[in-house]
């Protein structure tokens, strides 16, 4: 395997942008008084916010996304930072020739806000987005798009990511995995989803990295759909 691409997961992977998605959802939760379960709710980050916002407000589904919406610009300014070191890395891998991408489920136009608002969009060749695509992760759409635009193939690029979603959706584009644990899954959480590699900070991303230029990446064709939305 010549790695030639690195594709990343934008919340929880580059963005710490947990805790301001917390505030949306808790904010959302108490306008439409739906009951608050922290496991479920936050795990479904990584999700398109429209499939989570039918899970949990059916036919109220654009209401909830013009809440979450509105609160989440209001205060994306105060609480939105990257996480330490996500810049050099991706500036490091940027001028050592990789081409990089973001695929995320995120909206286009707050995905291309977080990235001007963090400088990360002088980095990323191209931006993929819940919107880009018929199919949500864990389908490989997104994943399958972002590697034309970059023009590489499968087995050249890997993709980084901190839900099981991320990982699965690696999988069934055929490209290698890294999960990292310093967003809304923890190590003992990917461990089941078989990730090519865990990473538990920006070093060991780096030395993942390297390991897999001569490591081939498996591929799954389980879209993981049994894994649907609780209420």
């Amino acid at each position: 395997m010549k790695l030639k691409a690195v594709l990343f997961d934008l919340d929880g992977t580059l963005l710490n942008s947990i805790p301001l998605i917390r505030r949306c959802f808790e904010r959302v939760f108490a306008e439409f008084d739906i009951p608050w379960s922290d496991g479920a709710v936050m795990k479904t980050v990584g999700l398109p916010l429209r499939q989570v916002a039918e899970s949990y407000a059916p036919g109220q589904a654009d209401l909830f996304l013009k809440v979450y919406t509105e609160f989440y610009r209001d205060h994306q300014q105060e609480m939105l930072k990257l996480f330490p070191g996500a810049k050099e890395v991706v500036q490091a891998l940027d001028r050592a020739g990789y081409r990089l991408a973001l695929v995320t489920s995120k909206r286009r136009e707050p995905a291309v806000s977080n990235l001007a608002l963090t400088g990360l969009d002088q980095y990323l060749q191209h931006v993929v987005t819940v919107e880009d695509t018929s199919r949500p992760k864990p389908y490989p759409d997104c994943l399958l798009k972002g590697l034309r635009l970059l023009a590489v193939e499968a087995d050249q690029a890997v993709y980084v990511g901190d839900s099981w979603y991320d990982v699965q959706t690696g999988k069934n584009a055929g490209v290698a995995t890294v999960g990292v644990t310093w967003g809304i899954a923890s190590r003992e959480e990917l461990g089941p989803y078989l990730p090519d590699v865990i990473a538990d900070d920006w070093s060991q991303l780096l030395a993942a990295l390297s390991g897999l230029e001569d490591a081939p990446p498996k591929v799954n064709l389980n879209f993981g759909l049994n894994h649907g939305l609780t209420t």
